[in-house]
């Protein structure tokens, strides 16, 4: 029975996704910002997305990094597509900067970022991106919680707000399966080290738990070979960048990989390591959504700004399946 209700929560949350999203792109597209790094859970969204995409009758004209992009020549009913997640705001600043720029070079277009958690510390670099956005006639932001939603719906009301879930959710089971690892009788304790790590008193959740590891992203903890070409190929396209042919020539070679390989080796990765835990303690929003793709039993910790406990009560509130701790205010 309990299986039988996450299902169901599961099919919810992609159905959602299909049914407010798919309307808005009806041309071909092109999509950016990709993750080409080493956080499983951005990839684990571009992942969902690109899944996502496969439904829809249109051709992707170009994918790219903010390390690799180069402005396209498109006509104005191809749509721009950019990645979501959680760096919309003044904490992880560069993806926000991307987005105000693709919003400028292109103000004839239809832009729709997908799912995002949005958080601003400072109150005027918020009010500076509204009034930005607002400029652009045809700009979509889809808010990943309710917190999001509000904020984006008072402040960002010149531009159009929908309420979705993480990308994430339409990664198929049947992808799933195939890297799935056999449970091994351990508990994993899975925790960030980055700002938007949130301390708690763990030692009281972990003590009624044996054989407990604790891990970050195994991408995040190892020098993966993966990690390694990507890095090498990513250094000499900075190298050849300054150079309009050589650039153009190694960023074609970085996007390929990056989308051909490295994706879909993290995904891999990601599945096989968070697959083989009996239970997951885990610090990460991509964590607890994996784990709830996986049907695993987990507690839930919110993060610094509270992007976990926003999402949790906005989606994911009646699985039975997840126990939420709050932030010690």
């Amino acid at each position: 029975m309990v299986q039988k209700k996450a299902i169901g929560m599961l099919n919810f949350l992609k159905d959602k996704i299909m049914v407010e999203v798919t309307p808005l792109i009806k041309n071909d597209y092109i999509f950016l910002d990709l993750p080409y790094y080493t956080n499983i859970g951005d990839t684990l969204i571009w992942k969902g997305t690109e899944e996502f995409l496969k439904t829809l009758p249109y051709k992707c004209r170009y994918r790219a990094a903010i390390e690799t992009y180069r402005k396209p020549t498109i006509s104005r009913d191809v749509i721009i597509l950019l990645q979501g997640g959680g760096n919309f705001g003044d904490i992880w600043r560069r993806h926000t900067d991307f987005c105000l720029r693709i919003i400028h070079e292109f103000p004839e277009n239809r832009i729709i970022v997908l799912p995002q958690t949005v958080y601003y510390a400072d109150i005027t670099v918020l009010k500076a991106d509204a009034e930005r956005m607002a400029k652009h006639p045809n700009l979509t932001i889809c808010a990943r919680d309710l917190v999001t939603h509000e904020l984006l719906k008072t402040n960002f009301s010149n531009n159009n707000i929908l309420l979705l879930p993480d990308m994430a959710f339409c990664i198929p089971q049947s992808y799933l399966n195939k890297y799935i690892q056999p449970v091994e009788d351990k508990t994993l304790f899975f925790k960030r080290k980055d700002k938007e790590f949130q301390s708690f008193d763990f030692r009281k959740h972990l003590r009624n738990h044996s054989n407990v590891e604790e891990h970050e992203w195994p991408s995040m903890e190892k020098r993966l070979i993966g990690n390694n070409i990507l890095n090498y190929l990513k250094s000499a396209h900075g190298i050849f960048s300054r150079f309009k042919f050589l650039g153009a020539i190694t960023a074609k070679v970085v996007d390929w990989y990056a989308i051909h390989i490295y994706m879909p080796y993290l995904v891999k990765i990601g599945i096989q390591f968070l697959s083989s835990y009996q239970y997951i303690f885990t610090t990460r929003l991509h964590g607890a959504i994996l784990a709830v793709l996986l049907q695993k039993t987990i507690t839930f910790f919110d993060n610094s700004y509270g992007k976990n406990s926003s999402f949790y009560n906005t989606w994911l509130k009646d699985a039975k399946e997840i126990e939420f701790v709050e932030r010690e205010l």
